[in-house]
């Protein structure tokens, strides 16, 4: 195993939920010039993140269709309701041993930055910890993941996400200043507020 592909750091996009706070399907609202899927793969893709996947399931032939990256990998998730446990752990069987972790991202942060990401990704190389940002005195995603701790996924359930297993996991927390970096897109109000911080009419 090189030492070079233990130096990649994965990017998965989890957008398999009903989004039903929003009210209507969150992974296709426009943004610039692309959807939020679209948004968010690019981002990953510009920030070096490899191998990209992306984990569908609600409207997964919907959301597809739409999707511009030929190289991404696109896993439908058929057990979307259980919760975000089950995407995680569907991306996880799919990534190889042989990269240093993963970046968890999700569909409804269309304005992280590439900088921003690229930073997630070297603080993990370098710690081979859980990297979590820390902005505005609260803990935020994306996670970065170390490949050590895939195994421990196999224990998540429900809607909690990756939070299960960090008191398995040493845990490192990234301070960062932006803290538009820290918001996501719960409701119609969050959607169009977070637009205005983008400067996106």
């Amino acid at each position: 195993m090189s030492k070079r592909n233990k130096e990649k750091v994965a990017g998965v996009v989890l957008a398999a939920g009903a989004s039903s706070r929003f009210g209507r399907l969150k992974q296709l609202l426009p943004w610039g010039e692309q959807n939020l899927v679209n948004t968010v793969l690019q981002n990953a893709r510009l920030a070096g993140l490899e191998p990209l996947m992306i984990v569908l399931g609600n409207c997964a032939e919907e959301v597809r269709d739409t999707i511009t990256d030929e190289d991404v990998k696109i896993l439908i998730n058929p057990d979307w309701k259980e919760g975000q446990s089950a995407s995680l752990k569907l991306a996880v069987d799919h990534l190889n041993d042989d990269i240093a972790g993963a970046i968890f991202l999700m569909c409804d942060q269309p304005q992280l930055s590439v900088h921003f990401l690229v930073s997630i990704a070297e603080q993990g190389r370098r710690s081979a910890k859980v990297v979590v940002p820390y902005i505005n005195d609260r803990r935020t995603s994306p996670v970065f993941f170390p490949a050590n701790c895939f195994d421990k996924f196999d224990q998540l359930t429900g809607d909690q996400g990756g939070r299960q297993i960090m008191s398995e996991c040493p845990v490192v927390l990234f301070p960062w200043l932006d803290e538009m970096m820290a918001m996501d897109i719960d409701t119609p109000e969050d959607y169009h507020r977070l637009r205005q911080y983008s400067g996106l009419p």
